[in-house]
């Protein structure tokens, strides 16, 4: 005979059947509603439409180098604005010889500033367009590059000015020595102030006009060495054992520097 305990405990039983299916149901729509939650969030991590192709680093996409531009247009306006006089005598005296300063001269003590200015203008013409020259598209088109260019074309131009410096101390009278520099670094900065245009145009132009535009760039680089063969020879020719001299010069302190410089620009490219 079942005691009346054990009828109590059957009816407990079973009452708590159907409150222990409802905790497991409600569990299962809890985990239910984690898996859903779970999915929608993996569906909108998905990307969705067509992969871009990334853009190619060059210096027409490039934001430092339309501000390196843009300080060295405002350097050339401001020295060729407070060196109009100046700059319009040493054009003058490109192709001649002049050892003493006219009375007339508008040349002033600042003028040594303004010379310093348009040196640093022509140095970060010349690095930047020696980069655009050497640059080889798989690379990026990095601002770090054109800083060691810059460094390297800055220590060229004073290992320069040292050389013909003491050259000059040496083997030249003080006019001749100043005839030399002046006429060496007035052409260095005619040179930049040609060379930015066609820099400007080389960069920003469409391709089918780059390599007319680099065969203008290297006839005006060669227009400078000419330039600096012709002082050379109005400032040192009185022999004709002089001209002997006069190419042992450019073998030495200027042919073999410029190879030099190339090949340190191809290193760090």
């Amino acid at each position: 005979m079942i005691q009346q305990d054990t009828i109590q405990a059957l009816n407990d039983s079973t009452t708590a059947i159907p409150d222990s299916l409802a905790k497991l149901d409600s569990i299962a729509r809890v985990d239910s509603l984690k898996a859903i939650a779970d999915s929608l969030k993996a569906l909108a991590r998905i990307p969705k439409g067509f992969l871009g192709i990334p853009h190619p680093s060059l210096p027409q996409t490039e934001w430092w180098v339309f501000l390196v531009l843009l300080i060295l247009f405002f350097l050339l306006v401001f020295s060729i604005s407070r060196s109009g006089g100046l700059i319009a005598e040493t054009a003058k005296t490109f192709f001649q010889v002049k050892e003493r300063s006219s009375i007339f001269s508008k040349a002033t003590v600042n003028d040594f500033r303004l010379r310093i200015l348009l040196t640093i203008f022509s140095a970060g013409v010349l690095s930047l367009y020696a980069y655009l020259v050497i640059f080889n598209p798989v690379n990026p088109f990095s601002i770090k590059t054109y800083s060691y260019f810059l460094l390297i074309t800055g220590l060229y131009l004073g290992i320069k000015s040292l050389l013909i410096d003491l050259l000059g101390f040496v083997f030249l009278t003080p006019p001749s020595l100043k005839m030399a520099k002046d006429s060496y670094f007035n052409i260095i900065s005619f040179l930049g102030v040609i060379l930015f245009p066609l820099l400007i145009l080389q960069i920003y132009v469409p391709d089918k006009l780059y390599n007319s535009i680099g065969i203008i760039g290297l006839v005006a680089c060669l227009s400078g060495c000419i330039l600096v063969i012709i002082k050379l020879f109005q400032i040192f020719y009185h022999k004709i054992v002089a001209s002997f001299y006069i190419l042992l010069y450019l073998c030495t302190l200027e042919i073999l520097p410029l190879v030099i410089l190339y090949q340190v620009y191809k290193l760090i490219v």
